[in-house]
This record gives C-alpha cells, structure tokens and sequence, in this order.
C-alpha cells in the first residue's frame, strides 16, 4: 500500500490547548545516601489539569487505522491544508454546546468520588454507543445502582441557560428511570415551579423532585454518596449526577469574535421556540438550540 511503503507518518498540530503536566520529583539533594522514591506522582491539581486534557494531545501515533477502516477511502494522509475565500450573502453560526466542569464548585465532590458524575458522562453511560452500551452502572464498583440523584451544580444562571440545564436533565431522568425501572430518583433543583412542562414531565416519569439547596455532597465511608440539603438534612444514594450549565462553544465565541459580534455565553438559548437569532450584524445570525 502506498501508505505502507512510505512509513511512520506523524501529524503535528499547532492548537494543542495546554501542555502536558510532568511529575512532582523530589530534589537532588533529597536523593543523596537514600532510596527515597524520586517521582512523587501528580497532586490533586496537577491530576485534574491533565485528566482535562484528555483526548487533547492531537497527535496522530501513525497506526493507520482510520485510514484502513475508512471504507469511502476519504482519509487521504499527502493531502495538503488550503485557505479557500468565499463569497456568501449571509452567515449562519451553529454554536453547539459545551459544559464547563469549571463552574463547579469543588463541595458537589466532582473528581473526589468515583460515584459523582456530570450530565454529560451520564449521557454517555445512557447511550447505546456509549462506553457501558447503555447500560447505567456505578463506576466505583459496576454494580447497577439502586438510588440516583441529579443535583444542580451551580447557583445562578441566565434564564434561558437554566431552562436548558433543566431540560437536558429532565430528559436524563426520564432516559434513567426507562432504563431502571424500580431505582429511587431523586432531583434536587430550583426554578421547576416556573417550568411547569418539566415538572410534570418528572411526575410522570416517577422522579422526585425537592426544591432545596444542596449544601454538598461527599463520600459517605463507602459506595454511597452523601448528600446534605435544605436545613442540616441528609440522604445516601448510589450515584449522583451534576447538573452543569451549557454554554456556547469556545470555538463559536472565538469565531462570533473573529466577525465582529457582541455575543454572550447564552445568546443561542435566548428568545422563543426553534429558528434563528438574529445579531448585531445583519447578515450574521445564531442558529438557536431546541
């Protein structure tokens, strides 16, 4: 094969977000006249800088096996980067979604305890193409859990990013109890009294919902989950699911930038029903997210 003959071929990019993080090691002085471990490994902080990496490397190792899976034959390795203008009368930006793990505050006990998860890996976990093939485990064990409970992860957010936040999860926790029908479901979130079409869509799914704060949610001395809301209450689940805020992709903020738009994190969520939004500048508008 002509990719065969010509060798290892690497690609290198240029927007690798960060680089790696390298291993605390003690000094040299430290090494002298013991067997003191040199490498200490990673500390919480540099742990979660590289786990936030991850699939961030983007680099091509050169194994080809896109290439020998591609059945169209559409990976072509000689093919060369062009810029290519076009001339067009109007300009439509797909923002797409992102979830910031940023904006979660460090006491909901994110990458504190294996059975605290986001949204975003349960809808992972949900899916049949998923990494569980649909089927909803606990990670710190794989057992099938027998209590889950979706808690909203931040405090304040536009209305129309709540309102998202909201849906996404309201469609998980019905997703979740098809998929476990006898499990205890529980929803911690504020604001459902204005979503009336959530709330009943939560009845009907059998989810229950408490309007009361979280205060945290931490180990519980085992494979449960310790959440502590409203006023010095507490219950144990087996899996707790963040709620996180959506928001405009880097990249769209990066292009509305590049063209000149005042647009913030939660435009594409603004206004009412599906269509598009229209900008600062005419012949610019936002697809809006259903």
């Amino acid at each position: 094969m002509q990719y065969e003959n010509k060798g290892r071929f690497i690609v290198k990019f240029r927007d690798i977000p960060s680089p790696r993080r390298h291993l605390l090691e003690i000094g040299v002085e430290e090494r002298r006249n013991n067997y003191s471990e040199v490498e200490l490994g990673f500390d919480e902080e540099r742990a979660l800088g590289e786990a936030k990496r991850c699939l961030s490397c983007r680099r091509c190792l050169g194994c080809a096996l896109c290439w020998a899976e591609c059945k169209p034959e559409a990976i072509q390795f000689d093919i060369q980067d062009e810029i290519i203008d076009l001339a067009a009368d109007s300009v439509i930006i797909s923002p797409g979604v992102e979830r910031s793990l940023d904006r979660i505050d460090r006491r909901f006990g994110l990458a504190k305890d294996s059975n605290v998860i986001t949204d975003l890996q349960l809808e992972r976990m949900l899916s049949e193409s998923g990494p569980s093939a649909g089927l909803v485990i606990r990670p710190y064990d794989g057992e099938i859990p027998a209590s889950v409970s979706f808690v909203q992860a931040y405090e304040k957010a536009a209305p129309g990013m709540h309102l998202a936040a909201l849906t996404f999860a309201i469609n998980e926790a019905s997703l979740l109890r098809q998929k476990l029908p006898k499990a205890e479901v529980v929803m911690f979130a504020g604001g459902l009294d204005d979503f009336p079409e959530g709330k009943k869509a939560l009845n009907l799914a059998g989810v229950d919902v408490l309007n009361a704060p979280v205060q945290s949610v931490a180990p519980n001395g085992g494979s449960s989950v310790k959440v502590a809301f409203g006023e010095g209450q507490a219950r144990e689940f087996d899996l707790v699911v963040l709620i996180t805020q959506p928001q405009m992709s880097k990249d769209a903020r990066d292009l509305a930038k590049g063209l000149g738009l005042g647009v913030t994190y939660a435009d594409f969520l603004s206004g009412e029903g599906v269509g598009l939004i229209k900008t600062d500048k005419q012949e610019v508008q936002l697809a809006r997210q259903a």
